[in-house]
C-alpha cells in the first residue's frame, strides 16, 4: 500500500508556485471555463472541489510551471486558452488561441497534462 502526502508547504517550497489556474473560453457564448490546481493537491472547478491529484503528478505540473512563471505571452483571439501560475510575488497569466503556432510547445505541453486531471 503507497500513502501518498501532499503537503502545500512541500510542494510550494519546493517549486515556489503556489497554484496554478487554467482553462478556455471565448467563442459565441463567451463562456468561461476555469480550473485550479493547488499545491495541496486538490483540483477544483470554479470553487467546486473535483478530487484530490496524485502528489507526484502535482509536483510534476508544478515543476512544469515553474519553467513557464516568467513568460510573456498574451495572444487571444476569439476562442483562447489560458494558464495562470500563481507565486507569492505574483500571478502570471498566458494566454493564447486556439491552434496557436506561436506559443511556446511548453506551454501547450503544460495545458495538455493540467486537462488531463480533469478526467
Amino acid at each position: 500500500m503507497v500513502i501518498s502526502s501532499c503537503s502545500t508547504n512541500k510542494i510550494a517550497l519546493k517549486t515556489g508556485i503556489e497554484e496554478i489556474n487554467f482553462g478556455n473560453g471565448g467563442g459565441f457564448t463567451g463562456k468561461v471555463k476555469t480550473y485550479k490546481l493547488t499545491a495541496d493537491c486538490k483540483l477544483f472547478e470554479k470553487e467546486t472541489e473535483l478530487k484530490k491529484v496524485e502528489s507526484k503528478k502535482t509536483l510534476k505540473l508544478f515543476n512544469q510551471a515553474k519553467e513557464l512563471k516568467d513568460l510573456k505571452f498574451n495572444e487571444p483571439e476569439n476562442i483562447y486558452s489560458f494558464i495562470e501560475i500563481k507565486t507569492k510575488e505574483k500571478i502570471n497569466r498566458i494566454v493564447w488561441a486556439y491552434n496557436s503556432t506561436t506559443v511556446d510547445k511548453k506551454v501547450i505541453e503544460l495545458y495538455n497534462e493540467l486537462l488531463t486531471t480533469t478526467k
